[in-house]
């Protein structure tokens, strides 16, 4: 793998766990040429290790001490187990190097630097569209980890999407902006596509049209760097029918749905 400087880069990175967001990570790092050798996943079971590993060929192992030649280890389990897990892993991993990330939700910096003191340590908030290649993975960084090594964790990770780094106090935030709000997307895919059967359009073709529709939306105002409401105004021409579908939506409280969706999201986090 190359870096953006297009300098080769050496790497291993292990997963602890064998969970669903783990599966999305890897499937999406895989989609990479070169990465069954990198990645190594450990965990308790082996029947659990072997049924995650089907399609996959990487190595997998019960034993923890396979993960002492990487230089990124994910923590993959439960909110519940990650710390007590990194204190069991604590025991053998010598390397100031090795950076641990977490991307339990309810797991700050401060718990994982009560494991690993003066270690580089990261927060990761990855949505599920990672295994597509085109999902967001919101990091934050504890002191000890410097620029070099946030461009480091940007050239493994940023083939799977947008890396984009916070400070810890809006982590608690990402789950409702980028982790739960694939549903959203999701249930308006669903409706569209509803929508369009209703009146005769074949289901697959349906769901394609209108998955294609968000996607090329997210796309153009990424690409452009427009306002929305720029964009939208493109559309919603005077006396047209967009613009009577927006009054709808709007007539419905759309916009405050969507906020107070998200707000539910961040509510149900503090708890």
């Amino acid at each position: 793998m190359q870096n953006r400087k297009g300098q080769y880069m050496d790497y291993k990175i292990g997963f602890i766990g064998a969970g669903k967001m783990v599966a999305h990570i890897v499937n999406g790092l895989l989609n990479q040429p070169g990465m069954k050798e990198r990645i190594v996943v450990v965990g308790r079971s082996m029947d659990k290790l072997e049924q995650f590993n089907i399609g996959k060929d990487i190595e997998i192992s019960t034993d923890f001490e396979r993960l002492l030649s990487c230089n990124v280890i994910v923590g993959g389990v439960s909110t519940q187990a990650t710390v007590r897990v990194f204190r069991k892993l604590n025991e053998t991993m010598k390397n100031k190097e090795t950076i641990f990330m977490s991307i339990a939700a309810g797991v700050s910096l401060n718990d994982i630097e009560s494991v690993f003191p003066e270690r580089k340590v990261v927060r990761c908030m990855p949505n599920i569209a990672v295994s597509s290649n085109a999902g967001v993975m919101v990091m934050s960084a504890n002191s000890q980890t410097d620029l070099g090594d946030q461009r480091y964790i940007d050239d493994i990770f940023e083939s799977m999407g947008v890396v984009e780094w916070v400070d810890e106090d809006l982590m608690k935030y990402v789950p409702a902006l980028t982790g739960s709000s694939p549903s959203y997307a999701f249930l308006m895919i669903e409706a569209m596509a509803d929508k369009a059967v209703s009146v005769g359009f074949d289901r697959k073709q349906s769901y394609r049209l209108a998955a294609q529709v968000l996607e090329g939306a997210g796309k153009m105002l990424l690409d452009t760097g427009e306002h929305p409401a720029v964009l939208k105004d493109q559309i919603t021409t005077s006396g047209g029918s967009t613009i009577q579908g927006v009054m709808k939506l709007e007539q419905e409280g759309f916009r405050n749905n969507v906020m107070q969706a998200m707000q539910s999201v961040n509510d149900a986090n503090e708890k």
